[in-house]
């Protein structure tokens, strides 16, 4: 019988194989949720007609779902006027809900309503609930018989719009004698169309918009904010990781500017260019920046070499396909596009999950807040490929899962941040302490006692040394093993620290021995009652031993410096004679603290 291991590969395999049940799995049921195919127009005359939606007090909202009708005209070149004089013989059908449409480039889709104002203390009007539309007009004839239009969409600058907002918003006639047949002529290539129509009540749409401009600016608040934090991060610390994350997300939320329409009103109101371009170029570019963010933060070590390099691949292949597409936009490179963002998605799920599987804390929070805005991307994917119709979800779903992202992936880089400089740290610390005990290393510990021995002769004071040997250090990795020997010379350094004043040091001098320098003055009863407090305190049981095992400690101690001594600056010198005097101590099992020169 073979045994099979499941190596990193096979892992990241069948990770893969889930990942496309999955969204396999999700665009079928938005498909069944959304509705199933495009709408189509007869292709024979209709003379459907629909009463007139009756605008009275008791409305503040309206939906235009099956209270208007709708036509294609592949030529583009008929009029309102034309339309108008045309339509019993033209194929018009009753526009329902979640109705999609993919036009040609030269298509342009009409859509015709009749609105009866009997509210006339109220003002109406026509909003689309969807921004990026290339162009959409709204006609209507006066009651003088002269036809009045009113434009917006992305081919305009939105300051010259019939009312500059986020979305496209035309004002209804005023009049209440008669209803009044508005033909709405509406142009957007590539992408399916599938944006609803709704006529409102002025201060009812004016509500909407505050609680909305409210929502939006919190989050982009937020976003500023945090931006502004990763850069200062990146900057204070030299972590490329949060200048990384400050790119990521100011590209998505520029991205989401330009999708909710936002850019258009406040930030480029005067580019139309610009303003058409924006989604095509920014959303493309979150997948790029959010692709190389991620390879960067969870590193090439953790996915692997096949991963890496394919997503440095297929960022290439993004950035390629996007100039290409603003040189020459077409329905295809538009697909293309949108199949290289459904990958990159993947993709990107791969290499946290590969990530994941190492078990890093810090690498599952990134993992976390990415994973609401991986959900959160296919519903445009869907909406390009003509699954599913334009709704509050592919409005504002990227909007929430960036919301949920933001404070989740700052809190993951602090924790990267936070380990990797508490390893610095400790690689740095090396150089001055002890690994085991933390304590001042023995190289240290001699450059501090020489410098004291300098103030001492220099200011006429004395200081005082005491050198401590872990008696039982021995029977303890005799009888226990060594482990438990370590955790005595820790529980050794951890008494220690807390005999040392600040300005004292304690180190370890060699395998058992450690010394406690107290710098001076000090008189020789200060120096007896710390040798007698360490060995007092190394008699008192500790859960972290053996039960009836105590540390005894053997103390010898002196004033320094040592007058007999030749070189009274010579901390070596110093060392060696009180070392001399600690292996006199030891033969004498009785005897715990010896002083050596008073």
């Amino acid at each position: 019988m073979r045994i099979f291991r499941h190596t990193p590969l096979t892992r990241i395999s069948t990770m893969l194989q889930h990942w496309g049940a999955l969204l396999g799995l999700m665009g079928f049921l938005l498909l069944l949720v959304f509705g199933t195919g495009r709408a189509q127009a007869n292709d024979t005359p209709s003379l459907l007609t629909l009463p007139p939606v009756v605008l009275d007090s008791a409305q503040k909202s309206v939906p235009l779902a099956q209270r208007s009708l709708f036509w294609v005209d592949p030529s583009g070149q008929l009029t309102a006027q034309e339309v108008a004089q045309r339509q019993d013989s033209l194929p018009f059908a009753v526009r329902g809900p979640k109705h999609r449409l993919l036009m040609g480039p030269e298509a342009v889709l009409w859509v015709r309503f009749d609105a009866w104002v009997q509210d006339t203390r109220a003002h109406w009007e026509l909003e689309l609930t969807h921004s990026g539309t290339d162009r959409i007009s709204l006609y209507y004839q006066h009651h003088d018989g002269t036809w009045q239009a009113q434009h917006a969409g992305d081919s305009i600058p939105v300051r010259d719009w019939a009312s500059p907002d986020r979305y496209p918003v035309f004002a209804l006639d005023a009049r209440a004698d008669v209803p009044v047949t508005y033909w709405v002529r509406i142009q957007h290539a590539r992408v399916p169309f599938s944006s609803e129509l709704f006529v409102h009540r002025h201060s009812h749409l004016r509500e909407q918009r505050i609680t909305q401009q409210f929502l939006l600016g919190a989050y982009f608040g937020m976003a500023l904010l945090l931006t502004a934090v990763a850069v200062a991060n990146a900057l204070v610390f030299r972590d490329i990781s949060f200048g990384a994350y400050a790119v990521y997300i100011s590209v998505l939320g520029l991205a989401l500017a330009a999708s909710l329409g936002v850019g258009g009103q406040f930030l480029w109101p005067q580019s139309a260019r610009w303003n058409g371009l924006a989604e095509f170029i920014l959303l493309p570019l979150v997948a790029v920046v959010g692709l190389l963010f991620v390879r960067h933060v969870v590193q090439p070590r953790r996915v692997g070499l096949w991963l890496d390099r394919l997503s440095i691949t297929l960022a290439g292949v993004l950035v390629v396909l996007t100039a290409w597409d603003v040189f020459r936009p077409s329905s295809e490179t538009l697909q293309a596009i949108t199949t290289a963002g459904a990958l990159t998605m993947v993709l990107i799920y791969a290499m946290l999950w590969a990530a994941w599987c190492t078990g890093d804390r810090w690498v599952r929070w990134i993992a976390l807040g990415i994973l609401p805005v991986l959900m959160a991307g296919t519903l445009p994917i869907l909406r390009n490929f003509g699954l599913m119709s334009s709704g509050f979800l592919s409005q504002y779903g990227m909007v929430i899962a960036a919301a949920i992202e933001a404070p989740l992936l700052i809190y993951g880089l602090l924790q990267r941040s936070s380990m990797q400089h508490e390893a610095q740290t400790r690689a740095k610390a090396l150089a001055l302490t002890e690994p085991l005990t933390g304590l001042t290393n023995r190289h240290n510990g001699m450059l501090r006692l020489h410098d004291s021995l300098v103030r001492a002769q220099r200011y006429n004071h004395h200081i005082a040394l005491l050198l401590i040997d872990l008696d039982n250090h021995a029977w303890f990795e005799k009888e226990h093993g060594r482990e438990v020997a370590d955790r005595a010379l820790v529980l050794t350094g951890s008494l220690l620290r807390s005999m040392a004043r600040d300005v004292d040091t304690a180190a370890r001098v060699d395998n058992k021995t450690f010394a406690l320098l107290m710098e001076g003055p000090v008189r020789a009863a200060q120096a007896v009652a710390a040798a007698t407090s360490i060995v007092a305190g190394g008699l008192r049981p500790s859960a972290q031993l053996p039960v009836g095992a105590t540390l005894r400690f053997k103390v010898v101690l002196a004033l320094l410096p040592e007058e007999g001594l030749e070189l009274q600056q010579n901390a070596q010198a110093h060392l060696d004679w009180m070392l001399i005097g600690l292996d006199e101590l030891r033969k004498n099992p009785r005897k715990s603290i010896q002083t050596l020169n008073f």
